[in-house]
C-alpha cells in the first residue's frame, strides 16, 4: 500500500480496532467485558499510525552487528507533543522529523521522540532514525518465551510473533497498525537475503558487498516483517492461482528433500483459494534456515521454517498448509488484539483439515473429532475468545478454534459457512478485526441467530458438543 494511501478501515476509531465493538451483547452476558482492553498494553501506541516503513540494514557476519536507518511515514491520530516507538537493545544515534533534528531518549524498550512542534491529527510526517547494535531476540515474560531477531551460525533469521519486532527496527508494535514496507539489506557477497514482498533489485554497493531490495506494498503488521540472511538456493514453483509467484529458499544440502516437502504449495494455494477467496498477495514462498527452530512462522509472503521441518517425506505438510493459510487469516485479515488470536490460529488449523480432505487424507469431520478427543482429555478452563497470555499458544486454542469453525459449519450448512468465510476475507482484507465483528458478520451472512453457539464455544470453558451432523 503506498504511504499516501488511506488504509482499509480496521473497524477503528480512537483505539484501533475497538471502537466499533461496543459493549458485549446482552445475550452474550457471560462473555468477559474485554472491550478496549489490550493483551500487551505497554507495546504500541494508539496516538498515530505508521503508513510506511523503509528499513536499511548493513549486516556484519563476524559480529552480527547492524548499521541501520529506518524511515517511517507517520500519521498522528490526535495532536502529539511526543511520539513513542517500540525499540529494544539497539542504540539510536540520530532522529530527524520532516528533515529537522528532533530530541529523543530511550527508556525501557521505548524510543521517545520530541518534535520541534506539535504534530497534528491527519498530517503526514517523515521520521528518520539512525541506529546500530547487535540485534537479539526479546524475552517475553508473560509467555516465558522470546521472539525477534535470532543470530545463526552462518546468518540470521527473524521470527517476531508476537512482540519481537522491536528487536531489530523501531515500530508501533501493535497487530492492528499496518503499513507498507521497503527493505534494503546489505550483506557480504555469497550470502542471500529473504524479506517480505518481491525482490526488485540486487546490486553491488561496494567491494564484495551486495544490497538486496524487497518491496511489499500490502498492509502488514510489524510482527510479520522478516529478514532472513543465509546461504540459499532459490526455487520457483508453478501452478499457483492467478499468476502468484511462488519462490522458495532452501539450504543447498536440503534442497532436494525440501522441494518434495514443499512441492504441493501450488495445489494447496488453489484449494484454499477455492474455499477462502483469491490469494491476497502477488508472491509467496517458504524459506528454510539451516538449523532447527521448532514451530515455523507465517511471516507475510515468506514463511520461515527450520531444518527440523524437512524430512523428505512430507511429514510436516500440515504445518506447510497451516502457514500458507495464515496469509489469508492472520496476515491479510489481521486481528485487532492478541486476545483474538483464535481467529487466525483457528482458521489455519481448520485449513489443515480442508487440505487433508482435498488431498485424499481423512475428512474434515474426522480430523475435528480427533481434535475434540484431545480436548476432552485436557483441562476445560480455556476461554477461547479471551485467553490469558500463557494460553495464547496452547494447543487447545488451535484445536478448539478449528472445532468452533466446524461447529459453525454444521449449524449453518456448507453453503452459508463458506459464504461467511469468503465475506470475512473480502470485508477485512488488508485490515484487522476481532471476535465481535466475526460474530456479527456470521449472523448477518448466515441470516441465523448464533447466540448460543458462540457463547458456548467462545466464552465458556467446558467443551460443548458439536451440533447435529457432526
Amino acid at each position: 500500500m503506498p504511504a499516501t494511501e488511506t488504509p482499509p478501515e480496521s473497524a477503528d476509531a480512537g483505539e484501533p480496532g475497538e471502537a466499533m465493538l461496543g459493549a458485549p451483547r446482552a445475550d452474550l452476558a457471560t462473555a468477559p467485558d474485554t472491550v478496549g482492553r489490550r493483551s500487551f498494553p505497554r507495546h504500541g501506541d494508539d496516538g498515530y499510525l505508521v503508513r510506511h516503513y523503509h528499513l536499511r540494514l548493513d549486516w556484519k557476519p563476524a559480529t552480527g552487528r547492524v548499521l541501520s536507518r529506518a524511515t517511517l511515514t507517520v500519521q498522528p491520530r490526535r495532536t502529539l507533543d511526543t511520539l513513542s516507538l517500540d525499540l529494544s537493545g539497539l542504540k539510536v544515534t540520530r532522529v530527524a522529523l520532516a528533515g529537522a533534528p528532533a530530541g529523543f531518549r530511550q527508556r525501557k524498550r521505548k524510543l521517545h521522540i520530541t518534535p520541534q512542534r506539535p504534530l497534528h491529527a491527519g498530517e503526514t510526517v517523515t521520521l528518520d532514525i539512525d541506529y546500530r547494535g547487535t540485534p537479539r531476540p526479546l524475552g517475553i515474560p508473560q509467555l516465558d518465551d522470546d521472539a525477534g531477531w535470532y543470530p545463526m551460525r552462518d546468518g540470521s533469521r527473524v521470527m517476531s510473533e508476537p512482540l519481537g519486532a522491536p528487536s531489530w527496527f523501531p515500530c508501533n508494535n501493535r497487530p492492528d497498525d499496518k503499513g507498507s514496507y521497503r527493505f534494503e539489506i546489505t550483506v557480504p557477497d555469497g550470502y542471500q537475503v529473504c524479506a517480505n514482498g518481491r525482490l526488485i533489485q540486487q546490486r553491488a554497493v561496494r567491494k564484495q558487498r551486495t544490497e538486496w531490495v524487497y518491496e511489499h506494498r500490502e498492509p502488514m503488521s510489524p510482527y510479520l516483517a522478516t529478514v532472513v540472511i543465509g546461504r540459499f538456493v532459490f526455487d520457483e514453483q508453478t501452478g499457483g492461482p492467478d499468476g502468484v509467484l511462488i519462490r522458495n529458499a532452501f539450504p543447498e544440502r536440503l534442497a532436494e528433500r525440501a522441494r518434495y516437502d514443499f512441492g504441493r504449495q501450488p495445489q494447496m494455494m488453489r484449494v484454499l483459494a477455492d474455499h477462502f477467496g483469491p490469494f491476497p498477495f502477488d508472491v509467496y514462498g517458504a524459506v528454510v534456515v539451516d538449523e532447527p527452530v521448532g514451530d515455523p512462522l507465517e511471516a507475510q509472503t515468506f514463511s520461515v521454517f527450520g531444518s527440523d521441518r524437512v524430512d523428505g517425506e512430507r511429514g510436516y505438510e500440515d504445518e506447510v498448509v497451516h502457514e500458507l493459510a495464515h496469509q489469508w487469516f492472520g496476515n491479510s485479515v489481521g486481528i485487532t488484539d492478541w486476545r483474538h488470536i483464535w481467529l487466525k490460529e483457528g482458521f489455519a488449523t481448520y485449513a489443515e483439515c480442508l487440505w487433508a480432505e482435498a488431498s485424499g487424507g481423512p475428512g474434515a469431520h474426522h480430523m475435528v473429532h480427533s481434535h475434540l478427543a484431545d480436548l476432552h482429555q485436557a483441562d476445560q478452563d480455556l476461554i477461547l475468545a479471551d485467553p490469558v497470555a500463557d494460553t495464547m499458544y496452547d494447543d487447545r486454542l488451535y484445536s478448539r478454534g478449528a472445532a468452533t469453525l466446524h461447529a459453525l459449519r454444521l449449524s449453518v450448512g456448507d453453503e452459508r459457512f463458506f459464504a461467511v468465510v469468503r465475506e470475512w476475507y473480502a470485508r477485512y482484507r488488508g485490515a484487522s478485526a476481532g471476535t465481535e465483528q466475526f460474530i456479527a458478520l456470521a449472523e448477518q451472512v448466515a441470516d441465523t441467530d448464533l447466540t448460543g453457539l458462540f457463547r458456548d464455544w467462545l466464552y465458556r470453558g467446558p467443551l460443548p458438543a458439536l451440533p447435529p451432523g457432526g
